[in-house]
């Protein structure tokens, strides 16, 4: 009686089981289902739906958003132009002249630099057989806190961006008026600050982009500039 009873029990159990699998899947989104906002698996990739284009971006996972994404200003993919101004917390940063000729400062107050000598008068001057130059990058700040900052108060490094894509950092420990070591900044005033490159003479084609990294937070974040070349 018990082995009729089982195997009458199983046909119904399995029409059971595959009704409620049924059901389910009909309240589920169908998996390849390619929809504004829906998931999706291959970066970059594009499709045509009717008159809109979708494409495949990385929010917090793979979805799909409407084409064209433009990416955020002060991005990688989306420089400040030369002529904007951007806000990095309480700081405003438009970028500025490129001086190409900087070396002539720079070895005037810091003539044991590489690419300086000093004459027979103990003063520093440009060194004419040095593999390597300066070049001095201009960087309009506007302090909008409600008091005046100095060097220490700064919390950025600033970078360029070499053929190859190597990031080279700018000089940290030279003198020069409005240096980033020596910069003052008062309250809702508009000042210079001068960056300084020791770069190879080799290089003659930079990327015309200023890197400003913020360091105030545990992860620091990158904002790029064009630059005025």
């Amino acid at each position: 009686m018990r082995k009729f009873s089982q195997a009458k029990s199983r046909p119904a159990l399995f029409a059971l089981t595959a009704l409620m699998l049924f059901g389910s899947a009909l309240m589920q989104p169908a998996q390849g289902a390619e929809t504004a906002g829906s998931k999706c698996t291959t970066l970059g990739k594009t499709v045509v739906k009717g008159k809109i284009k979708l494409t495949c971006v990385k929010v917090t996972e793979y979805k799909w958003a409407p084409t064209p994404v433009k990416p955020a200003l002060a991005s990688f993919y989306n420089p400040v132009p030369p002529s904007n101004k951007f806000k990095i917390g309480t700081m405003q940063f438009q970028a500025g002249a490129v001086n190409f000729e900087f070396a002539n400062e720079v070895c005037q107050e810091n003539g044991f630099n590489d690419g300086c000598v000093f004459d027979n008068s103990l003063i520093g001057s440009v060194d004419p057989n040095s593999l390597n130059r300066w070049i001095g990058v201009d960087l309009n700040l506007t302090n909008q806190s409600t008091k005046t900052l100095q060097a220490v108060d700064l919390n950025f490094t600033y970078y360029m961006i070499l053929p190859n894509g190597k990031y080279i950092e700018s000089a940290q420990g030279i003198t020069y008026e409005n240096s980033p070591i020596e910069i003052t900044l008062p309250a809702n005033k508009s000042t210079t600050m001068r960056i300084a490159y020791e770069l190879p003479k080799s290089i003659d084609n930079l990327n015309p982009i200023l890197v400003v990294r913020d360091n105030s937070a545990a992860k620091p974040k990158d904002y790029f500039f064009y630059l005025n070349w």
